[in-house]
């Protein structure tokens, strides 16, 4: 008798555990892919890093108080010749000859932030070590409505 109402307990139980689970089917929101290329003059030299604007009427008040907006780069080609597009934020390790002559190893830190109309995307070098301004960099925005 202690087995079988021990059994009823352990059935209940696993059935009250089940039943809380609850599926919610969110539908595909309606997603704006744009383009950006950003030539190397276009940087500015802020205090410690790089930023360019990105001008996105798309990122309307809507999208601001209800959406999302992310931001890919565009890396140049894989071994294939097919360009590989990162999400942001994205950090790589870049080298560059110093003054001695001897590599000189540094991180490139790629983030953004959004707002009404804009994008800005910033390029930050590990101990804020400048460098050169930035290459020509292509960006996708993706807007989530």
């Amino acid at each position: 008798m202690k087995a079988s109402k021990f059994l009823l307990v352990l059935l209940a139980a696993g059935t009250l555990l089940a039943s809380c689970t609850e599926r919610v089917v969110v539908p595909a929101p309606e997603m704006v892919k744009l383009d950006y290329d950003v030539r190397s003059g276009d940087w500015q030299l802020m205090d410690d890093y790089y930023m360019v604007t990105l001008n996105v009427p798309d990122i309307t008040r809507y999208i601001v108080e209800s959406g999302n907006v992310q931001v890919s780069r565009c890396y140049p080609g894989d071994s294939n010749g097919n360009d590989v597009w990162t999400p942001l934020p994205a950090m790589r390790v870049n080298v560059t000859e110093g003054a001695d002559g001897a590599d000189f190893f540094y991180t490139t830190y790629t983030d953004f932030e959004w707002t009404l109309g804009t994008v800005n995307v910033f390029v930050t070098t590990s101990d804020l070590f400048t460098g050169e301004q930035p290459e020509a960099m292509a960006f996708r925005v993706y807007i989530s409505k």
